[in-house]
């Protein structure tokens, strides 16, 4: 790609241009194997620069700011911000000590911890009331400075009360880290990476430079060229509207803006300049649906007007003003009651960006809606504590729930609005929600499938994965650069070329060193000279054809419709080439026109999780499963919320250099002496804020999701240690809950249950974690409330506090079911399939068949080749040697050792044996066998089968006599087989050391291995077996069995 090529060359500058400030940028930030953390440094400051209307002015502001210290922190951005969360959290804190002290009814718990949580509280306020002062706060920093009293055995108000503390002692640990470092220790720490974050500042500035004067050399423009092109237009530098401008607003009477709580600073700065300074600007949006930060949208814009606007009805002439449609027509009043329920009390500016007041909260307006008597919002508390007998996988048991549930509303035929009235409710009609479904696709699709339930899931982020295109993407790398071992083998072995696994073993042995492509040209096999010819014809086809042009000739060459349809989905595989064409050819009307550019671009793609939705799934019936971004404006009769536990993703904030439009670049400290690294107060500043606003992204996420239903909205929040998340949660929730309470959630989960934990519904979860509840309000927002304490409690058809019912009247006992026995025993302990090893045999029997169960056996467990004293092989692995040797040796060798050993040397340069195991041949062994009687007879026959592989379906009385009539699979590998005019012989090899007078009681164990081979044999070749032979090399000696 463009991009990448500019900063290969701007880096390979950077570095011949090194100087002090270069050289501790590349040795810290940069540090690595290669320059890849460098490149994702500058390629990320790079691509965050473009929401800004004037990117390297803002790089520049960046800059000065780093090349001239503050003094005192506490007159910085990151000072004040640390600050001021440290002291909201302390209040917070100071105000629950002194709920909790003062709520204590128990006297020995009072007495023991009353005056302790009083003076632990007082700390905190001295410590919030010296904000402003780093010192002043550093110096009163709080604690429990006395040890709490005791208080005897049992007493759930007193572990009520110690859970409280612990949570504060452990975010006390968090708030005071920033303050137990002094301020000349911070300073230092940001003087010390300022030359980095001079030359990371000005190695991404000239990288932007060069970047924009390689698109303008090709005539090229990418869409942010295109917004701040238009900007450079518009804005005159002091952000006044250029004469053109002018000229472009006279043209419009009015400019309608959509979605608006979704755009940045540079569609806001292009609005402007055409809408005559806003004066005829009409934008519409929800900022509480604004969730695409991700893509760099900034709510704050919407917030900004939202918050200084006045109302319609107040404005004067000319002034801005705001007209509020607060009424919802898409749900019945108990889905509004339930949303508006949760967000009254955990939405606020300071976690969400705004307050959820009677402006903000949902009205009903959709009064076309028909009665119905089961609406109101459920939330199912489901504790998945695993047992002794059995462990438990939380997404099955939620899928498991979730299916069980749909089923019954479908069995019981739960109505929705339809027509002029009330219907029976469908598979359509349902939606299962999460943040990403993709871990838990296979869960619920096969929750849903075991209960006869259809399910339309949104599979486009498999795309990529499926067989068709996973080849076909392969063969477009290869092509581009055949020198690619993974993408190379993978094609080879597809639908498309067929080769085995052995011959792929086989090519490889030719030349072990290198690429695979060396090896392949070496081999003059007629499989693999077709393999070349046609990749040798498609890679001259691509210096040619574009890009989709190419595509449709390998859909020809390679009859890809042909291969692909034939298979299972035949018709679905086929859209799939047919969707991957057509982006093919998109991309090239967009530029991407060769084969290099396109498989770079989207191998970047790719790489980054940025995958193009390519899906070509109709909107098929059933059950729909999809994410909340993707449900966006869209709506469902019923609306179900799986997957709430899932943690908040912290990864955001853990890269060595963050990026905040207001406040710069917060940066790690790199010790290159002690070889340790740590937040600078500039990090610390930077991912405070960066998570508050993440959450209050998480938070919109969830509004999103609970507006998605029209008729009945059920969430379904699934936990491990669900109990003691609760009792957590329950000491920190409130009414309305504290904005410090909901910034210690972990998951959407924790936010829908901390309200609910202050309603009567929700006071059962308090009483079982056995916890106090919580203050409480008098509404509950319609909420139902269900607990599941385990899976094995799960009954979807019946809620737990309905579920007891009168046990059945005691019968007199019974022992005649006790004493029933099965008729087939047998059958349920004979496996469905084993090999001749199982009988008795050797290791490589087993290679060819996966997945049949062993016979239990004593395991000796060897210590790896480099811990052994001495490398050598093991008895086994000499015996594996001997069979490879036998395998592949000509058998009119002379009988001799020295013949022997060349023939082995010949069989090592062929890789067929390793170096080690050539040496451990005993070669007079061998040479003795080619002596022997036997050698003479196989020498001999008209036909010679050697490692022959079979497998057969036999009578189950072959593993177990009282299985008879039962069926297996039997496989296994036949070491020698030979034909003579009265039948097969069938040959096995034994290396095992054994003496003359004990080969014939060793031969014993090995009649029913040699039966198997010869029944095998016998019926795969349909010929008769005569003879059964042992060849034992130590002794130089054949038993016949």
């Amino acid at each position: 790609m463009v991009k990448e090529r500019v900063l290969e060359r701007t880096l390979e500058d950077f570095y011949a241009g090194m100087d002090d400030k270069r050289r501790q940028l590349a040795e810290t930030l940069g540090a690595g194997r290669d320059d890849r953390a460098l490149e994702q440094l500058v390629l990320e400051l790079h691509r965050k620069l473009q929401s800004h209307p004037y990117p390297l002015e803002w790089l520049e502001k960046v800059r000065r700011g780093w090349e001239t210290l503050p003094e005192d922190l506490s007159q910085t951005p990151y000072g004040r911000i640390i600050m001021e969360d440290a002291a909201a959290k302390a209040d917070f804190w100071a105000a629950l000590l002194e709920k909790t002290a003062d709520g204590i009814t128990d006297e020995v718990v009072a007495a023991a911890y009353s005056d302790r949580l009083v003076e632990a509280a007082a700390g905190f306020r001295g410590f919030s009331a010296a904000c402003g002062d780093w010192n002043a706060m550093a110096a009163a920093l709080p604690g429990f400075h006395r040890r709490m009293g005791a208080v005897r055995g049992e007493n759930p108000e007193k572990e009520h009360v110690q859970a409280i503390v612990k949570q504060c002692k452990d975010d006390l640990k968090k708030l005071a880290a920033p303050f137990t470092v002094t301020q000349a220790e911070h300073l230092s720490d940001l003087s010390a990476m300022a030359p980095a974050m001079l030359a990371l500042t000005a190695l991404t500035a000239d990288f932007s430079h060069r970047y924009q004067a390689e698109k303008a050399r090709r005539n090229a423009l990418d869409f942010s060229d295109q917004e701040h092109y238009a900007i450079d237009l518009l804005c005159q530098p002091d952000g006044q509207p250029t004469e053109l401008a002018q000229q472009v607003a006279q043209r419009y009477r009015e400019i309608m803006v959509d979605e608006y709580q979704d755009a940045n600073d540079v569609q806001n700065c292009i609005f402007s300049a055409v809408s005559r300074q806003e004066q005829n600007l009409f934008t519409v949006g929800d900022v509480k649906q604004s969730i695409y930060r991700f893509r760099l949208a900034d709510p704050t814009i919407f917030l900004r007007k939202y918050n200084t606007y006045v109302p319609a009805g107040q404005a004067e002439d000319g002034q801005p003003r705001k007209v509020l449609l607060s009424k919802n027509f898409r749900s019945r009043q108990s889905v509004l009651d339930g949303c508006n329920a949760i967000f009254r009390s955990i939405m606020s500016r300071r976690m969400g960006e705004m307050d959820y007041g009677a402006e903000e909260q949902l009205y009903f307006g959709a009064a076309y809606y028909p009665p119905h008597p089961d609406t109101a919002a459920e939330y199912h508390f489901i504790d998945v504590a695993d047992t002794e007998e059995e462990r438990f996988d939380r997404a099955a048991v939620e899928a498991r729930f979730v299916a069980e549930r749909i089923r019954r509303m479908l069995d019981e035929g739960y109505a929705v609005s339809g027509g002029d009235g009330l219907r029976r409710c469908t598979p359509e009609d349902f939606v299962i929600l999460m943040r990403s479904p993709r871990s838990r696709l296979k869960a619920f699709t096969a929750a849903l499938a075991a209960r006869n339930i259809p399910c339309a899931a949104d599979e486009s982020s498999d795309f990529f994965a499926t067989v068709e295109i996973a080849v076909v993407w392969s063969l477009l790398q290869i092509i581009d650069n055949p020198r690619q071992d993974v993408p190379l083998i993978s094609v080879l072995r597809s639908p498309l070329f067929g080769f085995m696994p052995d011959r792929l073993a086989a090519i490889r042995a030719l030349q072990k060193d290198g690429d695979y492509y060396d090896a392949l040209l070496l081999d003059d096999s007629a499989d693999t000279q077709d393999f070349l010819r046609t990749l040798e014809s498609l890679r001259a086809a691509a210096r040619d054809e574009t890009v989709d042009v190419l595509l449709w000739r390998i859909y020809n060459t390679c009859r890809c419709a042909a291969v692909f349809g034939a298979m299972p989905g035949g018709q679905a595989r086929k859209d799939n080439l047919t969707a991957f064409y057509t982006y093919a050819r998109q991309m090239a009307g967009a530029g991407k026109k060769s084969l290099f550019d396109f498989t770079a671009y989207l191998r970047t793609l790719l790489e980054n999780g940025d995958a193009p939705d390519l899906s070509t799934r109709q909107s098929a019936g059933g059950v729909r499963i999809m994410s909340i971004h993707k449900s966006k404006g869209l709506e469902f009769p019923i609306v179900f919320l799986c997957d709430l536990s899932k943690r908040f993703d912290p990864r955001d904030v853990q890269e060595p250099v963050l990026v905040h439009p207001q406040l710069g670049l917060g940066v790690e400290c790199v010790d290159r002496v002690r070889s340790i690294r740590y937040d600078t107060v500039s990090k610390t500043a930077v991912a405070l804020q960066l998570q508050r606003e993440s959450k209050s992204e998480e938070m919109r996420i969830l509004y999103v999701a609970m507006t998605r239903a029209q008729e009945k909205m059920i969430a379904v929040d699934c936990r491990k240690k669900g109990r003691k998340r609760v009792a957590d949660l329950a000491g920190l929730a409130g009414v309305p809950t504290p904005p410090e309470a909901v910034a210690a959630g972990k998951c959407l989960g924790d936010w829908v249950l901390l309200p609910l934990l202050c309603t009567a519904p929700g006071a059962k979860l308090c009483q079982w974690a056995d916890v106090p509840t919580p203050e409480q309000t008098t509404e509950d927002g319609g909420w139902q409330v269900y607990l599941w304490d385990s899976p094995a409690a799960m009954t979807a058809a019946v809620p737990q506090e309905d579920a007891a019912a009168p046990l059945p009247e005691e019968q007199p006992f019974d022992p005649a079911p006790l004493e029933w026995v099965y008729g087939h025993g047998a059958a349920t302990v004979t496996p469905g399939k084993v090999t001749a090893t199982q009988l008795k045999g050797r290791a490589i029997d087993e290679e060819i068949a996966e997945g049949a169960p062993t016979r239990r056996r004593a395991v000796l467990f060897e210590k790896p080749l480099f811990l052994r004293e001495t490398t050598g092989l093991t008895a086994a692995e000499k015996g594996t040697a001997v069979h490879a040797v036998m395998q592949y040796i000509d058998f009119r060798t002379p009988a001799t050792p020295s013949a022997v050993a060349a023939e082995v040397e010949k069989l090592a340069q062929r890789r067929l044996l390793t170096a080690q195991q050539a040496a451990a041949v005993d070669c007079a062994m061998v040479a003795r066998f080619l002596a022997s009687p036997l050698a003479e007879r196989i020498r001999g026959a008209d036909k010679v089968w050697r490692e022959y592989r079979f497998s057969l379906l036999t009578d189950a009385a072959l593993y177990d006599p009282q299985a008879a009539g039962e069926e297996l699979l039997l496989q296994g590998v036949v070491d020698c087989a030979f034909e003579t005019p009265s039948g097969l012989v069938v040959v096995d090899f034994k290396t095992d050391r054994v003496t003359p007078q004990q080969q014939s009681q060793r031969a014993e164990g090995y009649r029913p291995q040699l039966e198997a081979y010869a029944l095998a044999l016998g019926k795969v070749l349909e010929k008769d077996v005569s003879e059964k032979l042992l060849y034992f090399f130590h002794t130089n000696s054949t038993v016949k069995l």
